[in-house]
């Protein structure tokens, strides 16, 4: 995956002011003309009119970093905000959020510009440390149809030939993929031995019945965590799984996840711990 930098000097789409972003957003261009690539896109944001922007630029040939990650882009601006994005980002997303805009021109090939933005998407949300939970359509936050190929079936069906939620799923699907993807290199033959793991983590006590935290103990086993911003679901190995949030953090019931992953539950009184064995 190649990035070009091509930052933007309009103070009006780039002020300039730091972030610590929370997530990223998915935008498309709207623009499917000929010639409306990320290089076209890239200039219309640094136009000296333009009050608008956002940190990539995807097409099917390259990816244009016009803000640094670090700084503030106007791609989410609205008059009111989902409950969803306020609870989880701010009272003004574009102060802690990388967005991404995808061209959709017609002289370029809509799969390999979708390809380049999975490879992008995952490569940012790695860099962060970030699940797929922290990935936003721009609608999950404005209500915007944006990007309406995930958002709206007619456009959805269109561009992938599927209804705009099993669009959107399928991205992240892809994403989650691409990021827990990693290339095996032949290793030599070597003696096995078994592997204990021992996490300590915090969890929670509710009219005492036991909650841990969903992804930390999932992916500590191998088990795939995913998670729906705009039915606000979580699924662990394809499972649905009833949850609590605490500030940002899933919690689920640890006897109800352990199913989930083909784990023992164990009870230490003395300690008041959750043990959990393979």
């Amino acid at each position: 995956m190649n990035i070009t930098e091509m930052l933007l000097t309009n103070v009006n789409s780039r002020p300039k002011k730091k972030i610590v972003p929370k997530g990223v957003v998915i935008h498309w261009t709207a623009n499917e003309r000929s010639g409306a690539n990320a290089t076209a896109n890239r200039n219309y944001f640094n136009k000296p009119t333009t009050v608008a922007s956002a940190h990539y630029i995807v097409d099917d040939k390259q990816i244009i970093r016009c803000l640094p990650e670090d700084e503030m882009g106007y791609h989410v601006g609205a008059q009111t905000y989902s409950q969803a994005a306020l609870n989880k980002l701010s009272n003004y997303p574009n102060n802690c959020t990388i967005g991404i805009e995808m061209c959709v021109n017609a002289d370029g090939s809509f799969a390999k510009m979708y390809e380049q933005t999975v490879a992008l998407t995952a490569d940012i949300l790695k860099r962060h440390g970030w699940g797929v939970e922290h990935l936003w359509r721009h609608y999950d936050i404005t209500g915007k149809n944006c990007p309406a190929f995930f958002v709206v079936n007619t456009t959805a069906q269109t561009y992938t030939g599927m209804p705009a939620k099993d669009a959107w799923t399928k991205f992240q699907q892809d994403v989650h993929r691409f990021l827990t993807a990693y290339p095996q290199k032949p290793q030599p033959d070597v003696d096995k031995c078994d592997v204990e793991l021992t996490l300590t983590s915090t969890g929670k006590l509710i009219d005492d019945v036991s909650y841990v935290p969903i992804r930390m103990i999932a992916e500590a086993v191998g088990g795939a965590v995913e998670w729906e911003p705009s039915t606000q679901k979580v699924t662990v190995n394809g499972q649905e799984v009833s949850y609590v949030n605490d500030q940002g953090t899933a919690f689920a019931k640890t006897r109800e996840l352990a199913a989930l992953l083909g784990l023992q539950v164990e009870w230490d009184e003395p300690r008041k711990a959750v043990v959990l064995k393979k």
